[in-house]
């Protein structure tokens, strides 16, 4: 390079440096900002910087401190932590000059104070640490020098030496054996850190004796700890230590000395804080001394460090402390520690009793060392640590127990081979346990014994009974009272039982080695009464293991059942698989578990049954799952599976000896008494199996004794015990019926004859009244079930003799409910057994009419005013409709007491209810379903009744015991009788298909029915309402259809009945008056007046809905079917009066008020004068009577004409002063005039008429609510003129159903717009777009009725009408040219209204001349244009409102017209609204900028260059608007610049405005302003210059976003301006002006001049 170029090249690195110097100057003496957001920008600039020139910015930050010696200290540890940071990126790459300069001014910071000043010395201490990080040596000797003879260093030279060594001791020494080459591209020097610090130590060791102060003391100890640590750590790697040829030994001397200081003085210091410092120190200390020295301190120092417990509440560090001292005697092999561990293990052991809180990590923490502590010592005396710890589990309490259980798991985990030979020691020493009630004692031995199970300890003796103690937790009763008494908050009695089948699991699968300890043990728990609660998880685990070993051919699979005797015999196991498998969802869903069992031991129960249990038992665990996932359960169904499964398992076997051998299995009293006396459910399957046995024994005596068995052992109390004996009895019966007769009647003579005596099967205890009666209970089940299971022939010649003779004298005078029920289930099953489909033939049974007696009398005695709790009634019931069913048929007296006493007793049942207060009370679900299943049993007596003698004098004589019911004001009591009346309806309909003849109903009956339910039909009970629908239908059907025959009206009341959903009023008139006329249409003449006087009284029903109903009916059967009634109508006159004086529902009343309207049809004009005349507000009979017009469409146009024309001309307000102000007063005619319009448009008969004269209202309203708006109201009771008009307005728009119109005024809140002076003009605009939008057709005759109003008094009216003509040109563009030209020429006739919002819509309304385009717009824009320019100039315009939709208007114009007739004004135009650009209104700054985009239609042809400079001129204002406080203005500038974009002559920029400026998308402002600015130095390098001093201008603006904006706009420019291009222009100028907006008062500007200048870097 020649010199001269050398000279420049230099001149501009100089010159570079020297900006860079300034930018990171300022930024640094700015950085201690009060705004934390903008300090942590100013930060952030300067580490950008230093990134990309990292020396320079250290350099900068260092001569800054050292010129700056009294910056406040906040500013020098900003400036510090900023140079560690920047530091620590370059580490690599930091000069050795630079780091001596940092190590001085750290070391110089560091100690510039005796003081301690953490915030301050942590900085340089951190930088310290930093540079040591590469620079360690040079670090060190830098803090060496701080130690001066006899002086004491600084609290942070100690405390940085201290960090300094922990973080090189390893990390950079390791470096000494990498290769060489790694190490010089590493570029690091290395420094070892362990060698230097035997000279450190040999500094630091004469000072501590001199040291008094508790923090220096905290330091030294702290630092000596580091140091100790660091040694430790580098010589745990050995190869690394003999190669830097470094030993322990080498510091034994030093750190003794150290050690002699730290626990004979610095221990006893008061200060916790020291003495937790000097206990850290000693513990890494330690492993550092030499062995004997160590042997020497042990007995003083252990016992110095144990007392420390008393003195510190937090022990963390005593505990790691005692650990590593343990952990270094038995490493050095210390003789004394074998004598202290005698004094030193209660102390632990004590210390680990304390309670964990598992919220404070430091006390987690704390435990753990004091398990190491144990850990370290059972390394080097594990016979002593074992002894010492099954000692203390002698101790009986729950707080030694549970830690010391704790110490031997983790012992059992962590010193595995230490504990080899004491694995039998600890199993048998922990049998102390088993006994323990402790719900935590048994958690944690648990856990041990996992522990345990893992490391082979219960494959040795004594393990077997660890399982065992498992199988028991797994059997735990949560419900036991003992056991509940032992539950806290921390565990209870299930959760322990749920980890206990966890464990029992886990170790079964996962533990390989434990399948000899398990198989067949486990095997042996599934018999046991005492492990019944854990059946299901001990069949889980049998199944798994022995479904294992089957499938892999095991030998030990096949169990030897004589050799090992402790296990059950496979009778046992059978049977008690059998019956534990009858209730699947008992003990915990254990049924698929145990079918599994089954299955799996199937080889070793029987050999002739594998195969039948490999089939069945799959599909039964299928079944049993799909049922599970369907959530539909069948007990009964899955009875009778398992049962079929037994008798197909007996008849596969098919031995005699087997069946008796299995069935005494079963038969054996104590063993049935305890396995299942405390389990109903099972035990009374067991008697349904032991059914089955029996009935395939053909052994007498056997089956004698098993029938004494199942008397004996049943507890008659229990319901499911006494229904499974029952069906066992049954069962029996099918094969023994006389034994089973004879055993029967034996029980009823001995037992029941010998009340409080002890009989054969009490096992000597007396007999209560009670245990008497359930006991009776039983045999009459039993009776039941005989009945229904023994052979029809056989049972026939006994029912009278040996069934009825003994059961019939116990059906009296029973009291108990449990003994009743089972008494009417006795009779139900007797009558279903004796029914002809059952017997094949006819029975007369005689004993049928004492049986309905006994259970009338029960149904009596049941309670009516109580929500129903027992299902009495309904077995009742149940049992009635079965005899019912008998020969021979009921005679009308007992029919009569039948229905008289079931419907007594059932309908008036309150509704179910929760009653808790009760202590056997039923839950609301259960009385729900009792009472559904009552309701549901009494139709199907009553239908039962009446197809006994089907006729219609039985439907009579039936339904005269519901009509009461029908009647009643009880909702509930009419829902249950009107459902009964469908039900035999219904039946009476499918028999009569059958039986024609029977089809004849009598006509007053008829009349009286339908007239009965006509109310019902509109009932406020949606259920009652749809029933007495279709019952109408049926009654229709029967009366006019003929078989297989339909009517299309009768058919339609269907779709009635669908309708009946709805409960508004107006839809229940809509379905009584269609029903009315489906009526009128179908019922006889003669059935008309009985049904005329029925609904008379239906009138005053106590129903409003069901009144109104009747009202209806009968009101169209008067107009349609009148003639009928021609001879009845006097008395007809007579009832309406008569019952209309007792009406009180108003819509009953309408009915009689229509004949109102006749007088206004006559007399129009003195009508509604009287009618206005009346003040308001109206009451109910006014309003009536207005609404009652609405029922003539001729007479409803002339009121609405004659209203509409009234408001029109009458008087808006009067103004009166107020004060000194005018005011606006209502009037009281149009105000009466809007309420009249209110009131006739909520009536949905007008809708075509106010439809024909939409215009006129539309019109007449919008004026009336323009003219109402601030009118104050004479009346505070009445509404105000302005809610009115915009009720009258909302209401006429609903009438029309202009459903858009509307929702576009309730999304756009128009409403609110309207009732406010100051913003109902913009409520018109939604009307007028909705309006053009919708009703297009009505446009022009609004427009025309709202022209004379332009020259209204009214300001009110002329803004009103201004104001829709403005936004109506919007909306009919081009579609209408000729009404477009008509509106335009009344808007230019009103532009110099005085009016100041006249003169605005005006305005707003020529613009939208530009919606209809074209050359249309071109013919008026010369005269629009000239207007629009006027706007701009109107003087009167303080808020530039004019101006604005001046401008808004010419961009709409110019979108339209061609260029030639813009081109004279152009640059006019663009200079005229350059100043609004800085406007501070936004909608001010939105039009101009949108204006300005809209004039880029002409930047092309003759106007290009012209334009394209305005643009440039333009550009950077647009670019820093793109990011402000008005979303408006932002989507305006994005506008604008996607339509100047393709004038500016770069694709590549106008590209980036088309993709990123989307209007209403978010915009990333910063990174598409850096993205732009890297193209702008591209494609206008020559304008670079103009912009950036534009960008500076924007520096003084007022707004602080724009001013941010405008100083990242600068810095991008310049941060992407490549050095060679760097425009001609004043860096220093520009370093200036940012640097002065460092101290903007703006924290976003400072944030932002931060950011900008840190990419400042190169200039």
């Amino acid at each position: 390079m020649e010199p001269r170029a050398w000279n420049g090249a230099q001149s501009i690195y100089n010159l570079v440096l020297q900006t860079l110097y300034c930018i990171v100057e300022a930024l640094v003496d700015a950085a201690n900002d009060k705004d934390e957001s903008t300090q942590v920008a100013l930060c952030k600039a300067i580490v950008d910087i230093g990134i990309k020139k990292h020396v320079s910015v250290i350099k900068i930050c260092l001569n800054y401190l050292t010129k700056y010696t009294k910056l406040p200290k906040g500013h020098r540890i900003i400036i510090l932590n900023l140079m560690e940071r920047v530091t620590k990126e370059h580490i690599h790459s930091i000069p050795e000059s630079l780091a001596n300069e940092l190590v001085t001014l750290g070391s110089a910071e560091l100690t510039a104070v005796q003081d301690v000043v953490p915030d301050w010395q942590e900085a340089a201490s951190k930088l310290l640490i930093t540079l040591g990080l590469r620079y360690a040596k040079l670090v060190f000797q830098e803090l060496i020098t701080k130690f001066q003879p006899g002086v004491i260093p600084h609290y942070f030279v100690l405390q940085t030496l201290g960090h300094l060594a922990t973080t090189n001791g390893i990390g950079f020494n390791s470096l000494l054996f990498r290769p060489l080459s790694e190490q010089k591209g590493c570029g690091w020097y290395l420094v070892e850190i362990v060698p230097l610090l035997k000279p450190v130590l040999g500094r630091v060791l004469p000072l501590m004796g001199a040291v008094k102060l508790d923090n220096v003391q905290w330091v030294f100890a702290n630092v000596i700890a580091r140091f100790c640590e660091a040694i430790i750590d580098f010589l745990a790697d050995e190869q690394r230590a003999r190669g830097a040829n470094i030993s322990a030994e080498q510091f034994s001397g030093e750190v003794f000395s150290a050690y002699e200081q730290l626990f004979n003085v610095w221990l006893q210091s008061k200060e916790a804080k020291v003495r937790i410092a000097v206990v850290d120190a000693i513990g890494f200390a330690v492993h550092l001394c030499a062995a004997d020295a160590l042997n020497e301190q042990l007995p003083k120092l252990i016992p110095g460090v144990v007392q420390l417990f008393k003195k510190h509440t937090e022990q963390y560090h005593i505990s790691q402390c005692l650990g590593m001292i343990v952990d270094a005697a038995c490493i050095k092999k210390c003789s004394n520690m074998a004598m202290i561990l005698d004094t030193l293990l209660p102390v632990l052991h004590q210390h680990a009793c304390i309670p964990v809180n598992m919220a404070n990590p430091v006390s987690m923490k704390d435990h753990n060392e004091s398990l190491r502590c144990f850990a370290a010592a059972t390394k080097g005396y594990n016979e002593k640590i074992v002894s010492f710890l099954l000692s203390k589990l002698e101790v009986v309490q729950e707080k030694s127990r549970v830690p010391t259980l704790d110490i031997i798991k983790h012992l059992i985990n962590s010193c595995s081979t230490e504990l080899g030979d004491k694995k039998s020691m600890i199993v048998n020493g922990l049998k102390i346990l088993l006994p323990d009630p402790s719900l935590r004692v048994r958690r944690i031995f648990e856990q041990t014994i996992i522990a345990m199970a893992h490391h082979g300890y219960l494959a040795l003796e004594g393990g077997s009974v660890m399982v065992e103690y498992i199988a028991k937790q797994c059997a735990l009763d949560p419900e036991d009272k003992a056991m509940s008494k032992l539950a806290n908050e921390e565990l209870t009695p299930t959760a322990l039982r749920d980890m206990s089948d966890s464990v029992l699991a886990l170790v079964t699968t996962t533990i390989e080695h434990m399948e000899p300890v398990l198989w067949p043990y486990l095997v042996e728990f599934l018999t046991p009464a005492e492990y019944t609660g854990a059946l299901g998880v001990m069949c889980k685990c049998v199944a798994s293991i022995g479904f294992k070993k089957r499938k892999a051919g095991d030998e030990d699979y096949k169990l030897n059942f004589a050799e090992q005797v402790n296990l059950p015999k496979p009778n046992d196991l059978l049977a008690r698989l059998f019956v534990m498998s009858g209730f699947p969802h008992n003990g915990r869903n254990r049924g698929e578990q145990v079918l599994n069992c089954l299955q799996a031991l199937g080889p070793n129960l029987h050999e002739d049954i594998v195969t039948l249990f490999d089939t069945a038992v799959p599909r039964l665990v299928t079944y049993l799952t799909e049922q599970d996932e369907k959530g539909t359960w069948d007990q009964k169904l899955w009875e009778d599976r398992m049962l079929k499964l037994l008798s197909r398992t007996l008849d596969d076997i098919n031995k005699e000896e087997w069946l008796l051998e299995f069935g005494n299995v079963f038969g054996n009293a104590e063993q049935v008494m305890a396995k299942y006396g405390n389990l109903p459910d099972e035990k009374g399957f067991l008697y349904k199996c032991m059914g089955v046995i029996l009935r395939k024994a053909t052994h007498k005596q056997f089956v004698q004794n098993h029938l004494d068995m199942m008397f004996a052992t049943i507890r008659h109390s229990s319901q499911v015990e006494r229904d499974g004996c029952a069906a066992g009895i049954g069962y029996a019966s099918s094969s023994h019926i006389d034994t089973v007769l004879t055993k029967l009647e034996m029980v009823l003579k001995d037992e029941l004859n010998k009340k409080g005596k002890g009989g054969f099967f009490s096992f000597g205890k007396d007999k209560s009244d009670a245990d008497v009666e359930r006991l009776k209970a039983t045999v009459m089940l039993c009776y039941g079930y005989v009945c229904h299971h023994s052979p029809p022939n056989l049972i026939i010649s006994r029912m009278e003799t040996n069934v009825m003779r003994n059961i019939n004298p116990h059906f009296a005078k029973v009291k108990d409910t449990v003994v009743k029920q089972n008494l009417i289930r006795t009779i139900n099953i007797i009558g279903q057994s004796l029914h002809p489909e059952h017997l094949k033939s006819e029975y007369i049974f005689t004993g049928r009419g004492d049986l309905i007696n006994h259970l009338l009398e029960y149904i009596r005695q049941e309670p009516v005013n109580v929500p129903i709790s027992a299902d009495t009634r309904t077995l009742a019931i149940t049992a009635l409709n079965t005899l019912v069913k008998l020969a021979p048929r009921l005679t009308d007296a007992e029919q009569f007491d039948m229905i008289k006493v079931t419907t007594d007793s059932i309908f008036p049942l309150p509704q179910p209810v929760a009653d808790s207060k009760k202590k056997d009370a039923v839950s609301l679900e259960e009385s729900t379903a009792l009472m559904s299943g009552a309701t549901t049993e009494l139709h199907s007596l009553l239908i039962t009744i009446l197809n006994r003698e089907f006729s219609s004098s039985n439907l009579e004589s039936i339904f005269k015991h519901l009509e009461p019911w029908i009647l009643s004001e009880d909702g509930v009591e009419r829902e249950r009788a009107i459902c009964c009346y469908l039900e035999l309806l219904r039946t009476y309909l499918a028999q009569a298909d059958q039986n024609e003849p029977s089809r004849v109903i009598g006509i007053q009956f008829l009349g009286q029915m339908i007239g009965e339910l006509i109310p019902r039909c509109s009932d406020p009970v949606l259920k009652i309402r749809q029933t007495s629908i279709e019952s109408v239908q049926v009654l229709l059907k029967v009366t006019t259809c003929t078989a297989g025959t339909t009517d299309q009206f009768v058919e339609a009341v269907t779709l009635l009945r669908d309708r009946a959903e709805k409960d508004e009023p107006n839809a229940l008139y809509s379905l009584v008056n269609d029903l009315s006329k489906v009526l009128c249409k179908k019922l006889p003449n003669d059935n008309l007046w009985p049904l005329v006087t029925v609904l008379l009284e239906g009138l005053l029903d106590k129903q409003p809905h069901s009144s109104s109903g009747a009202c209806v009916v009968l009101n169209n059967i008067i107009k349609l079917r009148g003639p009928a009634l021609s001879d009845k109508i006097p008395d007809l006159i007579n009832g309406i009066y008569e019952k209309l004086k007792s009406i009180t529902n108003p819509q009953t009343k309408t009915g009689t008020l229509r004949c109102m309207r006749a007088i206004t049809s006559q007399f129009l004009s003195a009508s509604m004068t009287h009618l206005l005349d009346i003040p308001l507000p109206w009451d109910v009979e006014m309003v009536a009577i207005w609404q009652v017009h609405t029922g003539e469409p001729q007479l409803i146009k002339q009121v609405f004409v004659h209203l509409l024309d009234t408001l029109f001309h009458c008087v808006a307000y009067q103004e009166k002063m107020k004060g000194n102000r005018p005011v606006r007063i209502e009037t009281p005619v149009p105000k009466a005039v809007t309420q009249a319009l209110i009131l006739l448009c909520q009536m949905e008969e007008v809708q075509p008429i106010v439809t024909e004269l939409f215009s006129k209202f539309l019109a007449t309203l919008l004026l009336r609510i323009g003219a109402s708006t601030n009118i104050e109201s004479s009346n505070p009771k009445t509404k105000t003129c302005i809610a009115l008009a915009v009720e009258a307005f909302k209401q006429f728009l609903t009438l029309t159903k202009s459903d858009i119109l509307l929702k576009t005024l309730d999304l756009y809140s128009a409403w609110s717009l309207l009732e406010k002076e100051d913003t109902f003009p913009h409520g018109i605009l939604h009307v007028a777009r909705g309006l053009a939008e919708n009703y297009p057709q009505e446009v022009k005759s609004t427009v025309d009725a709202l022209s004379n109003s332009l020259m209204s008094l009214y300001d009110c009216h002329r803004i009103t009408v201004v104001s829709l003509y403005s936004e109506l040109i919007c909306v009919i563009g081009n579609s209408n040219f000729a009404l477009a030209e008509q509106i335009m020429n009344y808007l230019l006739g009103r532009q110099v209204d005085s009016n100041y919002m006249v003169r605005i819509y005006c305005i707003r309304g020529l613009g939208n001349m530009a919606s209809i385009g074209g050359d249309q717009v071109s013919r008026f824009s010369t005269t629009v244009l000239s207007a629009m320019l006027a706007g701009m100039d109107d003087k009167e315009d303080p808020e530039d409102l004019i101006t604005m939709e001046a401008m808004s208007g010419l961009a709409k114009i110019f979108d339209q017209i061609e260029e030639g007739h813009v081109r004279p004004i152009l640059i006019n135009i663009a200079l005229r609204i350059r100043p609004c650009f800085e406007k501070p209104t936004p909608s001010v700054r939105a039009a101009a900028y949108t204006l300005f985009g809209s004039l880029s239609r002409f930047g092309n042809g003759p106007s290009q260059i012209p334009f394209l400079e305005q643009i440039q001129t333009n550009f950077v204002s647009l670019l820093l608007h793109l990011n402000e406080t008005d979303p408006v203005v932002i989507d305006a500038c994005k506008g604008a610049l996607r339509k100047v974009g393709p004038l500016i002559n770069s694709s590549k920029v106008n590209n980036m405005f088309q993709k990123h400026l989307t209007a209403g998308e978010a915009l990333l402002y910063p990174d598409f302003l850096n993205d732009l600015c890297k193209l702008i130095v591209v494609d206008f390098i020559d304008r670079v210059n103009f912009y950036l001093m534009t960008g500076v201008g924007f520096f003084k603006s007022a707004v602080p976003e724009i001013r941010s904006n405008a100083v990242l706009f600068v810095g991008y420019l310049l941060g992407n301006m490549p050095t060679e291009n760097a425009p001609v222009v004043s860096k220093e100028h520009i370093c200036e002006a940012l640097i002065l907006l460092l101290k903007d008062p703006s924290p976003l500007v400072r944030s932002s001049c931060a950011e900008a200048m840190s990419l400042l870097y190169e200039y």
